[in-house]
């Protein structure tokens, strides 16, 4: 059982403020283990912090607690050691506790960071800096460019609404993209080592974190319906399925992306604002250690096999 974790917390994240964390803290010390805060006022920091605590190797994990945003910051500092790392979800959307199945129980989750599997994960970079989940170009990293933080972690989800509104309003903007050599003009892009988007909705069954393998979905939309059929096909969990995605999305493995070098064009990566185009993302990026829960392991390997959990 792991004893000595190190924590980086985001009181900023979301509406879940600090009642699941003080919950799974609680019953963590409770099993004796001893958890020490690392204070950090930027993401940059964060990972400065943890990659101190990597190389001195006095403790046995990081806990990540916020949300996506958090973890990937916390992952950075972290990538390329043997320190593992736990997440405790505080966010709106939580992509990465709803793709490796976390439970939402501060018990359970307190149990997986004490005594959880830890499995090996490729991430990215974008313009050279790491990332693990997904980065999105167009029309959806203009949603997150009106987004206000505020009212996200009074409204949650619901926040949303006004920004996706106002863009679709705003029509289509089209930018470039290159995916290994082949070109087409989008207006909305996500690439992802993750099945999940958006929190719970099923992007696409072509990955998921801990294959390390990064798909690229492109929606070459020409209207404000087509681009709002896109957003309802991802809601239905069809946008990113190759069998029944709808006309003018493209579906494909990538190695290599170039986005917005002849068109500026927004960008997020997990679901934070992340400026503007050119963006370069390559899919060999560092490496981490992440703590999931057992029934996590069992479905990748149900999927390195093919089989359906």
């Amino acid at each position: 059982m792991r004893r000595r974790f190190a924590l980086v917390f985001n009181s900023k994240a979301g509406v879940a403020i600090p009642r699941l964390l003080d919950g799974v803290l609680g019953v963590m010390r409770g099993a004796g283990a001893n958890i020490f805060q690392l204070p950090a006022r930027s993401a940059a920091e964060a990972s400065e912090r943890v990659a101190d605590v990597a190389r001195q190797g006095n403790c046995d994990a990081v806990i990540a607690a916020g949300g996506d945003g958090t973890f990937r910051a916390v992952a950075t500092g972290a990538a390329n050691t043997e320190l593992p790392i736990g997440f405790v979800p505080l966010g709106t959307g939580n992509v990465l506790a709803h793709e490796i199945r976390l439970p939402r129980r501060a018990a359970d989750v307190a149990h997986v960071l004490l005594e959880g599997a830890e499995i090996d994960v490729g991430g990215g970079t974008v313009n050279g800096a790491p990332f693990f989940l997904m980065v999105g170009a167009g029309f959806d990293a203009r949603i997150v460019a009106r987004l206000n933080y505020r009212t996200k972690r009074v409204l949650g989800r619901a926040a949303y609404g006004y920004p996706v509104i106002k863009t679709l309003a705003e029509g289509i903007e089209h930018f470039d993209v290159e995916l290994d050599g082949r070109r087409f003009e989008a207006s909305w892009v996500i690439l992802t080592f993750a099945s999940r988007y958006g929190g719970s909705f099923v992007l696409t069954r072509e990955t998921s974190v801990g294959r390390d393998r990064l798909i690229a979905v492109v929606i070459e939309a020409r209207s404000r319906t087509a681009i709002a059929g896109s957003a309802i096909s991802l809601a239905l969990g069809r946008l990113g399925d190759p069998a029944s995605c709808p006309s003018g999305v493209h579906v494909l493995p990538v190695r290599r992306a170039l986005i917005g070098r002849q068109t500026t064009v927004a960008l997020e990566v997990d679901g934070d604002e992340a400026g503007t185009s050119p963006a370069e993302v390559n899919a060999d990026g560092p490496r981490i250690r992440l703590i999931v829960p057992d029934v996590y392991v069992a479905d990748l390997t149900d999927r390195h096999t093919n089989r359906v959990p």
